[in-house]
């Protein structure tokens, strides 16, 4: 039988003590490093001792890709891992219990992790305080006074169909039609529990056009994520840039 990991989520920015002491203190089983650097910096060399102070206390080090300075980045990643950690991938598997260190990386990854923890409830975060804080040097703290769990509160995002809407959105406008029709290609529920979507030639219903509007298109309005233009006899929906960073932060959902 599998046994549940204690996985924790770390950003490798600059720090060393707040990566490996609450690894090491709380008995991570693995940590996974969001990993980043730009190029215009240099790799710090202490980045190198992080993963060889983790190897050496037993703790199992992975790398994932995250733009530790792009908010959607952050939420799409952290939201992924948490997710696919915490869901048994059969009936012999356990669910892992995630953990999310909000302290180092940048206060965008943090905000971002903050908010895939909520939106997922898959994960606990929390913030290391270190002994002292560096002046104008890297790593910027050392040692650990105190890690310190963080309440989370239920947060929403968009459902499964209409992030999947939104997905095919961010190709281009399409007209209600065009997007039923999309809808049912990809078997979503709007389509799929409509009673009769399509009459004898082919054309939408408009039970079709109803149920889209109440389940895609007027949720995601309310949220300012698509906007509805009239053009000619057609309504066309196109997404916003706020919805299209809503689909980048939440499209792990439709892997």
């Amino acid at each position: 039988m599998n046994v549940a990991e204690r996985v924790h989520v770390m950003p490798l920015g600059f720090e060393h003590d707040r990566i490996v002491e609450p690894a090491v203190e709380y008995r991570a089983d693995r940590v996974i490093l969001l990993d980043w650097i730009a190029d215009d910096i240099e790799r710090p060399a202490y980045h190198d001792d992080v993963v060889a102070d983790l190897d050496a206390a037993g703790v199992d080090v992975d790398r994932r890709d995250c733009d530790l300075f792009d908010l959607y980045d952050s939420i799409a990643v952290v939201a992924e891992i948490a997710t696919r950690e915490s869901a048994p991938d059969d009936e012999d598997d356990v669910a892992n219990e995630v953990y999310v260190n909000l302290a180092t990386g940048s206060k965008i990854t943090a905000i971002g992790g903050m908010i895939a923890c909520m939106v997922t409830g898959a994960a606990r975060p929390y913030y290391v305080r270190a002994e002292r804080y560096a002046s104008g040097t890297e790593p910027v703290g050392y040692g650990m006074e105190l890690a310190i769990d963080l309440p989370t509160y239920p947060m929403d995002r968009p459902d499964r169909q209409q992030i999947a809407v939104l997905a095919r959105l961010a190709e281009g406008a399409c007209s209600k039609k065009e997007l039923i029709r999309f809808g049912a290609d990809r078997d979503l529920p709007f389509v799929r529990d409509c009673d009769r979507p399509f009459d004898a030639s082919g054309k939408p219903t408009k039970q079709a056009y109803a149920r889209l509007r109440r389940h895609v298109v007027d949720p995601l309005r309310e949220r300012e994520f698509v906007t509805v233009e009239r053009v000619g006899t057609t309504r066309r929906v196109s997404a916003t840039a706020a919805g299209r960073n809503a689909r980048r932060a939440f499209g792990y959902v439709l892997e």
